[in-house]
């Protein structure tokens, strides 16, 4: 049997397909979808970048500023310290964290030490605020320290003076001042400061010399100025010496007074007071600067 001659040209052929049109919807070219990941990445180190530096540039600026008078104590330690530099901390961690990620993962790896580096520095600096704040919770919450809890030395006029016109200041009335702290059960409550002295700082306690009065006095005053400390008063006669002490972050004042009396089996007796101006706890400041002074006395 043949084929019918009067078929149409091409009848019994299968149709021809038509070429696939390019939808909306279709995958962007490769390039296209690595360029975008790349200003992604270069984005996101850049914030990382930025938050690494502001952060410890607000811890800065607030100490600085306490310092140069141009913060309020509240606002400095307050809000910039405790409110805005943690917070700015965190932030940089997570988004370096982020950076990090990018960086290894989009070719070609590019900005992993920034990634790095901005981990690092939230890391260490809350670190370093866990810390203080397990030394705050360890030692006694008090500013004010001396030698004898009995007999405290008192300031004179010039840095009583200074005080007075210092906002927030402590008092200088040791007798009787008391200061918060916790009891057996761990529930707080207030303590005498001098048992709270006692307690934490046992070992602060009046040192006896070999030297006369008169050569204590002098290197007395030798060490506390060897020790960086502002001499405010002196009276070899009552044997007091006045200073203040101005740490270099915040520019915190802490006043020192020595005391310099015969001692009864010969040499001289040594007394010292260390005071802050300002501030709830001293973190342990002021029996330091206790323990430094009465340490460069014994090998003076």
């Amino acid at each position: 049997m043949t084929q019918n001659d009067n078929s149409a040209p091409g009848e019994n052929q299968a149709p021809k397909r038509k070429p696939a049109q390019q939808t909306s919807m279709s995958v962007p070219p490769p390039k296209e979808t690595g360029r975008k990941r790349r200003n992604i990445r270069r984005w996101v180190l850049r914030v990382s970048l930025a938050l690494t530096i502001l952060g410890p540039l607000i811890f800065i600026v607030a100490a600085i500023g306490y310092k140069i008078g141009l913060f309020s104590l509240g606002f400095s330690l307050g809000t910039l310290t405790r409110g805005i530099g943690p917070n700015i901390l965190i932030a940089g961690l997570i988004v370096s964290v982020l950076a990090l990620i990018l960086a290894i993962v989009v070719k070609p790896k590019k900005g992993i030490a920034i990634g790095i580096i901005g981990i690092l520095v939230p890391v260490l600096g809350m670190g370093y605020a866990i810390q203080v704040k397990n030394k705050a919770q360890r030692l006694p919450f008090i500013h004010d320290i001396t030698t004898d809890t009995q007999n405290v030395p008192q300031f004179g006029a010039e840095i009583m003076a200074e005080r007075a016109g210092t906002e927030g200041v402590n008092t200088t009335d040791y007798a009787g001042k008391m200061a918060r702290s916790q009891d057996a059960q761990g529930n707080p409550t207030e303590s005498l400061v001098s048992v709270l002295q006692t307690r934490g700082y046992p070992d602060i306690r009046s040192i006896v010399v070999s030297d006369d009065k008169e050569a204590a006095f002098a290197k007395a005053e030798a060490v506390a100025r060897q020790m960086g400390w502002k001499i405010k008063a002196t009276n070899s006669d009552a044997g007091t010496i006045e200073a203040t002490d101005t740490t270099f972050w915040y520019g915190f004042k802490d006043d020192v007074i020595i005391r310099l009396r015969n001692s009864e089996g010969g040499g001289t007796l040594v007394d010292i007071r260390s005071i802050s101006r300002v501030g709830g706890s001293d973190l342990g400041k002021n029996a330091e600067r206790i323990h430094d002074f009465l340490d460069r006395m014994k090998d003076a």
